[in-house]
């Protein structure tokens, strides 16, 4: 597990530990605020929401973000946003804390605005844009269908997150990473995010990759679970080679269209004749893997 997830997860225990100790009622303020889109052809997008809902998907073409916005906070939303434009690249910064450091993520945790603490979120389709999430405590509904991700990077200490690309990425992602701690996870369409490599890292939860969507190229996937349950969909059309190494503390269970060709090697049948083909290394410690092929 990287030292960011570990920071994060450190940071979801303490709070937890206060939270036992009670906390006062704040009342809710709400807030809108719009970038408009002018000369940016690039979008830079760093996100740390330490705990609260979060929810981001498809907007306007001509506007950068839209953001509505339920929080205890009283500040104004300056404390919340920092965003410029340079060079034709637009970078922003949110902290859902009202802690912004400009592009630089600190992660810190506050008791108050833990109980309705909202971010509903919606990107431009019309230019391509990086994204480096951190979720601490609470939940993510992560969904960039229609959007130009170019590069996603996404950490989940203690949330319940959802992410879905319901059609086909309209830019390639080189490298796509997950790390999920305490937590449960989803993964929608994975194949529609048009991405090359992707690595999944899970620390205590139950996770589900659903591989379903448009792929027409040879990916390679790396897939870390500690202790949990992880289930991963497969398309019957996609060739697949699952290299896993079984050991006594997990369990593994492997689709009947699996055939062990090479020690810890699980071919599709389709695996040499497939348009779009997944190198999939799963290593597990104590818990359950299931693989299963989905229409």
């Amino acid at each position: 597990m990287s030292l960011r997830l570990l920071y994060i997860l450190a940071g979801v225990c303490a709070l937890s530990l206060l939270l036992f100790s009670g906390f006062s009622y704040f009342s809710t303020h709400t807030f809108h605020k719009d970038i408009p889109l002018t000369n940016e052809r690039e979008l830079k997008v760093d996100l740390d929401a330490g705990f609260g809902n979060v929810t981001i998907a498809k907007g306007s073409p001509s506007v950068v973000v839209a953001a509505d916005i339920s929080t205890e906070k009283e500040n104004d939303l300056s404390d919340f946003f920092d965003y410029e434009s340079r060079e034709g690249i637009g970078y922003l910064a949110i902290n859902t804390n009202a802690e912004v450091k400009s592009h630089s993520r600190k992660h810190s945790l506050n008791l108050d605005g833990f109980h309705s603490n909202s971010w509903d979120m919606k990107f431009s389709d019309a230019i391509p844009i990086s994204f480096d999430l951190g979720l601490g405590l609470g939940e993510g509904n992560i969904d960039l269908t229609g959007l130009n991700v170019k590069d996603l990077n996404l950490s989940a200490g203690a949330s319940s997150v959802k992410l879905r690309f319901d059609k086909p990425n309209k830019n390639v992602i080189e490298n796509m990473t997950i790390e999920s701690g305490l937590s449960k996870f989803e993964g929608e369409g994975l194949c529609n995010a048009n991405f090359n490599r992707m690595k999944f890292e899970g620390g205590v939860g139950t996770y589900t990759l659903d591989f379903s969507g448009e792929l027409k190229k040879e990916v390679d996937v790396k897939i870390e679970v500690g202790l949990g349950s992880l289930i991963v969909y497969i398309p019957e059309d996609v060739g697949a080679k699952i290299i896993y190494e079984k050991n006594w503390i997990a369990h593994f269970d492997l689709d009947k269209d699996f055939t062990e060709k090479e020690e810890n090697n699980y071919y599709s049948s389709n695996y040499r004749t497939a348009d779009g083909k997944m190198n999939i290394r799963i290593e597990a410690g104590l818990g359950a893997v299931k693989v299963r092929r989905v229409r």
